[in-house]
């Protein structure tokens, strides 16, 4: 996720914001760069700009699609790993003695 700082850099009438990118989207962001003969500045301002015109919209549900594929896809991974733990009955017994044996504990 790219981080903006509200710190500023001044350069006689030009003001620029900081932002810092993780490596792996910037090296894809720096190769869309060279891919459209601009700059890595160029590209994230002008996408920015795209973003502020459509009003976030899509961008927001880009994002809510992505944390429900991500949610989709753990509740998934946990269901089969219930399942899995459900199919053999001496790891529920143990995993519940293990438990009792660590709540006792905690409360002696």
């Amino acid at each position: 996720m790219a981080v903006a700082h509200t710190d500023f850099y001044r350069h006689e009438n030009l003001v620029r914001k900081s932002i810092q990118i993780p490596s792996s989207q910037h090296k894809e962001l720096k190769a869309l760069a060279v891919e459209l003969d601009s700059s890595l500045g160029d590209v994230v301002e002008t996408i920015m700009e795209l973003m502020q015109q459509d009003n976030y919209e899509q961008l927001r549900l880009a994002i809510i699609q992505k944390r429900e594929r991500a949610i989709s896809s753990l509740n998934h991974s946990l269901d089969e790993a219930y399942a899995y733990l459900g199919s053999i009955p001496e790891t529920l017994e143990d995993a519940q003695f293990f438990f009792d044996a660590g709540r006792e504990g905690m409360v002696a």
